[in-house]
């Protein structure tokens, strides 16, 4: 990466953590998780970056995933457990960062959890360091306080328009992670519960990627609305709400469950706890250099 092109992932990440931080204070119970991810997604674009994903918005035994549809009327409950997911990118320089904010606090023990895991994690990610030791350090933080890691969740690598682009960054020892690379960026994400440790799909779906744009056998509203889709998002995350210029509700949401059956999309379901245990989160984005790990967001 050239120092011109961590400049520009420096801003999206300061961008991110701005945004992060204020959609975190938003979150109080009767909340509209819309109003929240629309308010964090309008500061994005209105400091210079654009959402790398849909505001992800989870609740209690939700790990991930759950974004706001169009008219979205789900609001935060009290007492819950709650975890802010987003991201900004700058021309495809991609950051992630999450939060989670207790609203009781008989559960602030998990939220530090995952966030002392997070700070470990940091303090080792080092390049030539075998990722599988930074799952064995998350690991241990989170079940010295008691909890369990979930295991089939992690952090991953960034590319340019890459959100997860194809390397994993453990929650648990692995013995062959492979190894921390000079000149990449993850993003790191321990997520604690007093569940089982596994999440499971859930059957809501709420957000979507582009797949395969050339699919053929459309309708000219399913071509229009996957052209706009090509043009608008590349291969990055999206909500129907970020389509509703388009169409109706009705519509967009048949269209997008048409698109992704034939395989035109991918679909990312809500990820649920398996034992219905409370999941924290905590997420940063970094960069590795020569000499350091520079925290990005």
């Amino acid at each position: 990466m050239t120092d011109e092109e961590l400049k520009i992932l420096l801003k999206a990440g300061k961008i991110a953590a701005e945004a992060r931080d204020e959609g975190a204070k938003m979150i109080k119970p009767g909340a509209k998780v819309l109003d929240i991810c629309e308010t964090v997604e309008k500061m994005i674009i209105e400091k210079g970056a654009f959402p790398a994903f849909p505001c992800n918005l989870s609740i209690n035994n939700e790990a991930a995933h759950y974004s706001p549809v169009i008219n979205d009327e789900k609001t935060i409950p009290e007492g819950a457990v709650v975890k802010l997911d987003i991201g900004a990118h700058i021309d495809g320089y991609i950051t992630d960062t999450a939060v989670t904010v207790a609203l009781d606090d008989k559960y602030e023990r998990l939220r530090e959890a995952s966030k002392d895991a997070l700070e470990a994690a940091i303090s080792n990610f080092k390049a030539g360091t075998d990722l599988g030791e930074i799952g064995k350090i998350i690991e241990k933080v989170i079940r010295i306080n008691g909890f369990n890691p979930i295991r089939n969740l992690g952090g991953h690598l960034i590319r340019r328009y890459e959100l997860h682009a194809g390397v994993f960054v453990p929650n648990v020892h692995e013995r062959f992670g492979g190894r921390i690379r000079e000149g990449n960026t993850y993003a790191i994400e321990p997520f604690a519960t007093n569940g089982f440790g596994e999440v499971i799909e859930g059957k809501v779906e709420t957000i979507y990627s582009l797949k395969n744009p050339s699919v053929k056998g459309l309708t000219d509203e399913e071509k229009i609305i996957l052209e706009a889709i090509e043009k608008r998002f590349k291969t990055l995350p999206f909500s129907e709400r970020w389509l509703s210029d388009l169409a109706d509700k009705e519509t967009i949401e048949k269209t997008l469950k048409i698109l992704t059956k034939k395989r035109a999309l991918d679909s990312y379901p809500v990820l649920i706890e398996v034992k219905k245990g409370m999941v924290s989160q905590f997420e940063h984005t970094v960069y590795v250099d020569k000499d350091q790990t520079i925290v990005i967001t």
